[in-house]
């Protein structure tokens, strides 16, 4: 029961996050300011959820936005959009990569970018075309997985962190005024708050 709680605690502030997140994009986008208007949507694709709508709806706009740009001109923002579609998605993966198939345009379109730049000497222009597409591909395929077990960890620590701080305030704070605070409860559960606030950040740095 705790554990479910907490759970829905998480998942309603990722849903109320994203949301906003696509929704102040949107209008960033109705005023014409396309560059923040990508960030925003890159910054709605990593508030992740499974099934969660708003990562396909905001990848959708940044490839609009990617080509709109490519229309204009500014191969720079058309890149910039592909970056935060490809970054975005690849910040929310774990055992799995979610939004595989926008991944897979975005480094596509990426690597196309890359080796039509007239400005850009790398790789180096005396390669023949293949060899050169050959180590774009590579250098976008090293991704650097997370290691699964402290994605494991990350999540635990991030459980207790929450849960233990609402059961300090739940059993230590009293609902009457006249009542004492009941300090060593808040206490002991502060402390497990912290200890699940440090797994967290060990977890993040490490995975």
């Amino acid at each position: 029961m705790f554990l479910a709680f907490c759970t829905l605690v998480v998942c309603a502030r990722v849903v109320f996050s994203a949301s906003s997140e696509l929704r102040s994009a949107r209008l960033l986008e109705g005023e014409g300011r396309w560059h923040e208007a990508a960030a925003g949507y890159g910054a709605a694709i990593r508030m992740y959820l499974p099934g969660l709508g708003t990562g396909p709806a905001a990848s959708e706009r940044l490839l609009a936005l990617s080509d709109r740009a490519m229309t204009s001109g500014d191969a720079d923002e058309a890149r910039f959009c592909l970056e935060e579609l490809r970054s975005g998605w690849l910040a929310v993966r774990s055992t799995w990569q979610p939004g595989q198939r926008f991944v897979t345009t975005a480094e596509e379109r990426l690597a196309s970018l890359m080796l039509e730049d007239p400005r850009g000497n790398w790789p180096d222009r005396a390669l023949p075309p293949s060899e050169r597409a050959a180590i774009v591909q590579g250098v976008l395929a090293e991704r650097g997985d997370p290691a699964v077990g402290w994605v494991l960890l990350m999540g635990i620590g991030y459980l207790v962190w929450l849960g233990a701080t609402a059961l300090a305030i739940w059993q230590g704070v009293p609902t009457r005024p006249d009542h004492p605070v009941r300090w060593k409860i808040v206490g002991q559960w502060a402390s497990a708050a912290v200890g699940g606030y440090l797994l967290w950040l060990l977890a993040v740095a490490n995975a």
